[in-house]
């Protein structure tokens, strides 16, 4: 039913692990490759063992062979996650919405935080601070479960799949990796965001100076007993003891505070730098010392490609940079000059 196993997922580790078709490869370098291959034989046919015991794989038509293994099973795992993810996004369709846009999205990197089970139910908390989400947190309901194995530390591959009685997950969590599936009638989720003002927390020294810049038309939660509950920010308060909202704790500190806060809609920390400068203003933008105006100016040279040609040479005979904007000034003229657009002495001052 499944492709992804702890076998495949090692195998296609160990292929990426030695996988040098160049023939310069530092003999220091080779010999520790050959040592952590050694300790991970169990994944590798076993035709190439003894080569890997007297340390002499990298030579002659064995080493060649070892590459084409290698490629094959690269080859084969990067079909097989293509056609996983298409799976997944095809299902996820099935679900309902919140589930659904769940799924969608990669669970990959998330920390498990809690996998809580009563009858035939599974909760799973996940923080995705270190994914790749825009969801803070998620919270998987599972219903209807039969499971093997044990789901612990961090999230990293997933397989979902469709049964006769409903669907089927096959999860690898941690490293070295545990191996954790189950199969359910159903599933719900419910996840939180993190408020746009958290993306520049450091800046905020007192909590009130915090709650001010929070948009007041949302409902915000806080994470307790591995649930979302909600509370009112406009009543948080300085106790003896700690900030509250009501008779929920918040913390001692502005730092605890706001990073227990979480909001139920997806505010874009960045979409300022998006903002369009106007045609007529787009030079004195891209030239001014406001870094925020600066960058906005840059994408809106992106955006408008042909009609910001004659401002964008301007700007690129005469800017001077900060250390850190160089690479965006090639990119820019790179892009300018595959559109046919860059004046030759702009051209000689970026691309030569």
């Amino acid at each position: 039913m499944f492709y992804l196993s702890l076998t495949t997922q090692h195998q296609s580790d160990v292929a990426h692990m030695a996988y040098f078709p160049e023939q310069d490869v530092e003999p220091d370098f080779m010999k520790e490759i050959i040592q952590e291959l050694a300790r991970e034989k169990q994944w590798i046919p076993a035709r190439f063992h003894e080569a890997i015991d007297l340390g002499n794989l990298h030579s002659g038509n064995q080493w060649v062979d070892y590459l084409k293994w290698c490629e094959e099973v690269i080859a084969a795992h990067q079909t097989k996650c293509e056609a996983i993810y298409k799976n997944r996004i095809l299902l996820a369709a099935k679900f309902e919405d919140h589930a659904g846009e769940v799924f969608n999205d990669s669970l990959h990197d998330g920390e498990i935080v809690q996998v809580t089970r009563l009858d035939d139910t599974v909760r799973v908390l996940l923080d995705m601070r270190g994914g790749f989400t825009s969801k803070a947190m998620i919270q998987l309901t599972f219903k209807g479960v039969v499971e093997t194995g044990e789901l612990a530390r961090d999230y990293v591959y997933d397989e979902l799949v469709e049964t006769d009685s409903g669907y089927a997950l096959r999860v690898l969590s941690g490293s070295p990796y545990d191996e954790w599936t189950i199969t359910f009638r159903d599933v719900e989720a419910t996840f939180v965001f993190r408020p746009k003002a958290y993306a520049e927390r450091e800046q905020f020294k007192a909590v009130t100076d915090y709650l001010q810049d929070l948009t007041p038309t949302l409902n915000y939660f806080i994470v307790e007993n591995h649930d979302f509950v909600a509370v009112d920010v406009q009543q948080i308060e300085q106790r003896t003891d700690g900030f509250y909202s009501g008779t929920k704790w918040l913390g001692n500190t502005t730092e605890q505070v706001i990073d227990r806060i979480y909001c139920d809609t997806y505010e874009d920390a960045y979409a300022h730098f998006s903002e369009m400068v106007p045609l007529e203003e787009l030079e004195e933008a891209a030239l001014s010392e406001d870094p925020l105006l600066r960058v906005r100016a840059f994408n809106t040279m992106f955006e408008i490609d042909q009609q910001a040609a004659a401002v964008v040479n301007r700007v690129l005979r005469v800017i001077q940079l900060e250390e850190h904007e160089e690479m965006l000034m090639r990119v820019i003229a790179e892009h300018f000059d595959k559109l046919g657009l860059l004046a030759e002495d702009v051209k000689l001052r970026w691309l030569s």
